[in-house]
């Protein structure tokens, strides 16, 4: 299983918005989110990775790395169907679905788990080309799932 974390990791890594050459991951993301059930500190998620342009619509991919408190690390790649709309198509409807893989350093030993995942992403492009979004996605692992609500930037 951890050879799953290394492939996703390397992916978010070494693409960056300048060299992608695909519609599909052409814009950078920074992610602050919190897990549901959560306590107040131990579950708020930073991510950062790549995804499609606001105003794009087609297929989309969103693949992240981050951290989840002081205790796990995850990576998540996704494909799904970006659908912009509005004035300018400024504003965009992201569903999604993919694998995700996280490293719980809890209690005694190490933990690493990978499942599938299911979000839907909301994100409008402001008039800096900052775009915002927020996200719901539902994390299942085997065992259990995890619900994270998350807000971030894109960078074109």
């Amino acid at each position: 299983m951890k050879s799953v974390l290394a492939p996703l990791s390397a992916l978010v890594l070494l693409t960056n918005p300048a060299r992608a050459q695909s519609p599909l991951l052409n814009s950078g993301v920074l992610n602050l989110g919190l897990a549901f059930p959560a306590s107040a500190t131990k579950h708020i998620v930073l991510a950062g990775g790549m995804t499609c342009a606001t105003t794009h619509t087609g297929l989309c991919g969103d693949v992240e790395i981050g951290f989840e408190g002081k205790s796990g690390f995850i990576n998540v790649a996704n494909i799904g169907y970006s659908v912009a709309f509005g004035p300018n198509r400024t504003t965009s409807l992201v569903p999604r679905v993919g694998i995700t893989a996280v490293l719980i350093n809890e209690h005694v030993a190490n933990s690493m788990f990978v499942g599938y995942d299911a979000a839907i992403g909301l994100r409008h492009k402001l008039p800096s080309q900052l775009a915002c979004r927020v996200d719901y996605t539902w994390r299942h692992y085997p065992g259990f799932v995890w619900p994270i609500v998350s807000v971030g930037l894109e960078v074109p």
